[in-house]
């Protein structure tokens, strides 16, 4: 999520926000404040988001504990700070108990209040509305009842229908994007120049051929025009990496857009994404967890005219960043740079 007014204006937070601001406290105080105060946020962020595993080993376990530690062993200087008077604050004594908590009773989210509300809804809440409000306890159960039925016989539906096997076929695609690209006939010039992806032609022709042979393949040219997209939806399966709902992330690739009038510039925004190696896959190991994940910045999304051959799905330009091996020893983040061929 975006906080486009910054979070200051805030008046109500749910745990949800929570948890996107989370995301880049630490990538936020990195150089802007003493490199103590940044190990005691870094390392009870590590805590917290190894609290929120569905699934611990001793390996994990003992990396709560690490940086529980790590946390004890530097909050002096928020004392020496005057950030705060003492730690004589519930939560913070409540943290070292999570480890045999979750040996005892199992991962957190088994006892966490967001489940919980949520099952309020579904099965209270929206049996309610369904109902016509008289006698409707006996009606929510049977909706309730329904419910399941349904969801039984889709799951058996599911497993009983064939699978295609390779890219062009199967599941539904896992994006979404325009119907109609907002941008079209742009010439390569301005996809150039315009959205910075100065190796357009040299990649789009050596994907091509990749794909066709470089016999079949109709060269590209400076001439030929691309209808291109502002951004895309990916659908994101729970997993260790992404988190453990499903959810929607946006990913944009529009260029700077002039004002207008009494309309304000619009900034150029290129997001940068995780992109899996299927040749090496994710492991759920804290060790190799990101053994299988190359970072880039995506430039362009676009619709591949059909006097190249048949595509079904569009194709994105992007700028690759080196691999993910160093760390910053405060913060813990990944060193990268743009990754770069012949200074290309």
């Amino acid at each position: 999520r975006r906080f486009k007014k910054g979070i200051s204006s805030v008046s109500q937070w749910t745990g949800s926000e929570h948890k996107e601001m989370q995301r880049v406290f630490v990538g936020l105080l990195a150089g802007a404040v003493d490199d103590r105060i940044l190990v005691v946020a870094r390392s009870l962020l590590d805590f917290i988001y190894y609290a929120q595993l569905q699934r611990h080993t001793d390996t994990t376990l003992a990396a709560m504990d690490e940086s529980l530690k790590t946390f004890h062993d530097h909050k002096d200087v928020l004392l020496e700070l005057e950030v705060c008077e003492d730690f004589n604050v519930p939560k913070i004594h409540s943290l070292q108990h999570y480890v045999a908590s979750i040996r005892a009773l199992g991962s957190a989210d088994g006892y966490n209040t967001e489940y919980p509300e949520r099952l309020h809804i579904d099965y209270a809440k929206d049996g309610y509305r369904t109902s016509n409000k008289r006698d409707y306890v006996e009606q929510m159960a049977l909706w309730l009842q329904r419910q399941e039925a349904m969801q039984y016989r889709s799951a058996y539906l599911a497993w009983r229908k064939p699978r295609a096997v390779g890219f062009e076929g199967g599941s539904k695609p896992r994006y979404k994007v325009a119907k109609t690209p907002p941008h079209r006939q742009v010439s390569v010039d301005s996809i150039e120049s315009d959205y910075k992806a100065t190796e357009f032609l040299p990649a789009l022709e050596h994907f091509l051929v990749s794909r066709l042979g470089r016999k079949q393949v109709i060269r590209p040219m400076r001439s030929d025009r691309f209808d291109v997209y502002n951004y895309l939806y990916v659908t994101t399966c729970p997993s260790v990496i992404s988190g453990h709902g499903r959810s929607f992330q946006k990913i944009r690739a529009s260029p700077k857009i002039a004002s207008r009038g009494q309309k304000a510039e619009t900034a150029a925004r290129f997001d940068t994404v995780f992109v899996t190696d299927e040749e090496r896959p994710c492991t759920n190991a804290l060790t190799s967890l990101c053994q299988g994940m190359q970072l880039a910045q995506v430039r362009v999304v676009f619709k591949l005219p059909e006097v190249f051959g048949t595509f079904p799905h569009p194709l994105a330009y992007v700028e690759w960043f080196t691999t993910l091996q160093r760390r910053d020893p405060v913060s813990s983040l990944f060193i990268v740079t743009r990754s770069t061929r012949n200074r290309r």
